[in-house]
C-alpha cells in the first residue's frame, strides 16, 4: 500500500512538470503572481485623525481683554494673549512639555508666524496638569505686537526644550475685534 501511494505521488509529480513546461510558464511567475494577488488585495485604511476640538477664543475680564487657543470652557488655555489697556501691556502665556524648562526659570520664548517673529523673556511657572510649564512674557501695549497672529497660517511657540504650533484661522477671525478692544481701551 505504501509502494502505490508512492507511485502516484511521483506520476502527480511528473504530469505537473510536464504540464508547466508545455504550458511554458517561467519560473518566476509564482512570485508575481503572488505580488499581483497582493496589490489586489483592499488596503487596510488607517484611522482618520479627529479634528482637534481646540478653539480660538476671545474673553474680557475687568480692563483684561484676552484672546485664547484651548477647549471651550476650560479654565486654561494652551495659548493666550492677554491686553490690558490700562497698565498699557500685553501678556502672552503658553503652556508646554515641561522638557528642560522647570518652575521658576528664567525662559527665552519664540512666538513666529508667516513672517513675524517676536522673542521675549519669559518666566515659567508650574501648569495645573503634571510634566507641563507654563511660561508667561510681558510686553508693551503696541499695535505691531498684535499684528504677529495676522500672519501665516500657524503660530509657532518655541522655548527651550518645546516647540508647539497652533492654527491662526480662528484668531484672524477675532483678531480685529481683540485689536479694537485692545488700543481703543487705553
Amino acid at each position: 500500500m505504501g509502494a502505490w501511494l508512492v507511485s502516484r505521488v511521483a506520476v502527480a509529480t511528473a504530469l505537473a512538470v510536464a504540464l508547466a513546461s508545455s504550458m511554458a510558464i517561467p519560473a518566476t511567475a509564482a512570485p508575481k503572481d503572488k505580488a499581483r494577488s497582493e496589490a489586489r488585495k483592499p488596503e487596510t485604511r488607517k484611522p482618520e485623525a479627529k479634528p482637534d476640538p481646540r478653539v480660538w477664543m476671545l474673553a474680557k475680564a475687568d480692563d483684561t481683554f484676552v484672546l485664547r487657543y484651548g477647549m471651550p470652557r476650560a479654565p486654561d488655555p494652551v495659548f493666550a494673549m492677554a491686553c490690558q489697556p490700562g497698565a498699557q501691556l500685553i501678556l502672552f502665556t503658553a503652556e508646554a512639555a515641561s522638557g528642560k524648562v522647570k518652575a521658576g526659570d528664567g525662559v527665552a520664548l519664540t512666538l513666529v508666524a508667516g513672517k513675524r517673529r517676536l522673542e521675549l523673556a519669559a518666566s515659567a511657572f508650574r501648569a495645573a496638569t503634571e510634566g507641563r510649564v507654563v511660561v508667561e512674557a510681558a510686553v508693551s501695549l503696541d499695535g505691531r505686537v498684535l499684528d504677529l497672529l495676522g500672519e501665516g497660517d500657524t503660530l509657532v511657540v518655541r522655548m527651550p526644550g518645546a516647540s508647539d504650533s497652533y492654527p491662526l484661522a480662528g484668531a484672524k477671525a477675532k483678531l480685529g475685534d481683540f485689536r479694537k478692544a485692545c488700543l481703543t481701551g487705553r
